[in-house]
């Protein structure tokens, strides 16, 4: 028995609508700072995913982070000279709704050759002493869920609604030797970056799409009815 195209056309659109959904992804960014290392922490507003574009399926929280106006300096209490690595900057902790957190380490950097102690004294001056001061420091990291109770958190409720990601810039620092030591003498500088989420999600097909494309297959199956 022929198939109607009425009947054909109703057992195709479920799986044409179905079939036509696909993968995308939207992103959203915003600045903070620049703001002193070791300061309060900083709120950044960021968009939440507007249910109306799809089924969320993954979101991915992104940190670049910058550092510079730092400085730290290195006095050699050793009786021999020594190669000297000094890095200063911020561990800039961002953390945003549910299980999301991230961390970046922008450190200014200098390396260097000390002589052995010329003077017995702790000062940051003369032929022991190295300093890192000045230039830039830059690092990122990103952390990402498909949790659908972490989901549920970045969809939004109203239009236009933001969710904030807390941003912690406290200061750090390394020094590594040769064979040296001696004290060292930190100073925080500033820091300042950009926050991206990113959200992937299935999205909702049109309905004229649907509309469109099953008109055109109906318009086949009529087709072929009539050669019958």
């Amino acid at each position: 028995m022929a198939t109607s195209p009425v009947r054909a056309l109703l057992l195709v659109l479920p799986l044409l609508g179905a079939g036509v959904a696909q993968a995308a992804s939207v992103s959203y960014n915003n600045t903070y700072g620049p703001s002193s290392v070791g300061g309060p922490t900083l709120n950044v507003p960021l968009p939440k995913f507007d249910p109306a574009l799809g089924t969320l399926t993954k979101v991915t929280l992104t940190l670049d982070a910058n550092t510079n106006a730092g400085s730290m300096d290195f006095d050699n209490e050793a009786a021999g000279s020594t190669s000297v690595t000094l890095k200063v900057g911020a561990s800039v902790v961002a953390t945003g709704p549910g299980t999301l957190a991230v961390t970046a380490v922008p450190l200014q950097s200098n390396a260097g050759v000390v002589s052995g102690d010329t003077d017995g004294a702790p000062d940051f001056v003369g032929t022991d002493a190295i300093s890192v001061t000045g230039g830039s420091g830059f690092d990122s990291d990103s952390d990402m869920s498909t949790a659908p109770a972490v989901l549920a958190l970045f969809i939004a409720s109203f239009l236009g609604e933001t969710f904030n990601t807390s941003v912690d810039p406290d200061i750090a620092t390394s020094l590594s030797t040769s064979g040296g030591f001696g004290p060292i003498n930190p100073v925080p500088g500033l820091t300042d970056g950009l926050l991206t989420v990113t959200y992937e999600y299935n999205a909702v097909p049109e309905p004229s799409t649907i509309v469109l494309a099953g008109m055109g297959i109906l318009g086949l199956i009529v087709a072929r009815i009539r050669r019958k």
